[in-house]
């Protein structure tokens, strides 16, 4: 069986030990959103983004190179011609799979979107630490660069735009920091992704829907202690107490925070004297 052909829960607990560097955020995120769709494949998926970024390249090469004109480039294709934007509704679906169909999406999966098809189209980009909502940021090169929203069709976002809507989102104390022009990794990116599908569906009362999403993560980043939390919370509110008890000790052994282990220590004993 060759590695394309295997059930994607298998290909995504093949990257848990994989390198940052070595992992594709948008095959992983579509792997994760076949979890929720069984029998789908991922391949027209990828056509469809390569066939995207064909075009981005083609309209490079009518304008200036620079970092600008690549942004120009990815807005003019993905947000003028075909209509890809952000969504805040609530119907909003998050998956990379809702955005290829609906053309609407979060800024997590426009912004990933944004980011793939960039790198596919042979240029240097990278998702941004921003905490608001995911930016990215396009080089060119001789080094330009250039920060753009992609949730709002891709507008250019300097550091005193950033500053504003941090400002405006998390309070008038907050302040811009070096960290928050960071690039982000993929695992980090593709948590992001997934906790913004795992909030919609909570706020939509699917807990067990949410929960899964939460497990597809714990496949390919184990690591993740206050995933492995989160998984047995839910897991206590769907009333699976031996899944719950399970999930809880792999976040006892995991967690470097001695008050949040001491406490899910005493959560972990109330479980097991109830069972």
């Amino acid at each position: 069986m060759t590695v394309a052909s295997q059930p994607p829960r298998i290909r995504l607990a093949a990257l848990a030990g994989a390198a940052d560097a070595d992992i594709d955020a948008v095959e992983t995120a579509l792997l994760l959103a076949t979890l929720q769709r069984p029998r789908r494949s991922i391949e027209p998926h990828l056509a469809h983004l390569a066939a995207l970024a064909a075009e981005v390249a083609e309209a490079g090469t009518a304008m200036a190179m620079g970092a600008e004109g690549r942004a120009l480039a990815l807005a003019t294709v993905l947000a003028d011609r075909h209509g890809f934007g952000g969504d805040d509704s609530e119907s909003c679906g998050a998956t990379l799979i809702d955005l290829l169909r609906d053309r609407h999406g979060t800024p997590e999966a426009v912004g990933l979107l944004w980011l793939a098809v960039a790198r596919r189209a042979g240029w240097r980009a990278e998702a941004l630490a921003f905490p608001v909502h995911l930016l990215v940021r396009v080089e060119d090169e001789s080094g330009g660069r250039v920060i753009v929203d992609p949730f709002a069709g891709g507008a250019a976002f300097d550091a005193p735009a950033m500053r504003a809507q941090l400002k405006a989102v998390c309070g008038a104390a907050a302040e811009l920091e070096p960290g928050h022009h960071a690039s982000l990794g993929a695992r980090q990116l593709l948590i992001r992704l997934e906790n913004a599908s795992k909030l919609s569906l909570l706020r939509a009362g699917q807990v067990e829907a949410a929960l899964a999403v939460v497990e597809g993560v714990l496949l390919f980043a184990p690591d993740q202690a206050s995933l492995w939390r989160e998984a047995g919370m839910m897991h206590m509110r769907l009333d699976h107490m031996g899944e719950a008890v399970a999930a809880l000790e792999q976040f006892v052994v995991r967690t470097g925070n001695p008050q949040a282990r001491a406490r899910t220590q005493a959560l972990l004993a109330e479980l097991k004297g109830r069972m």
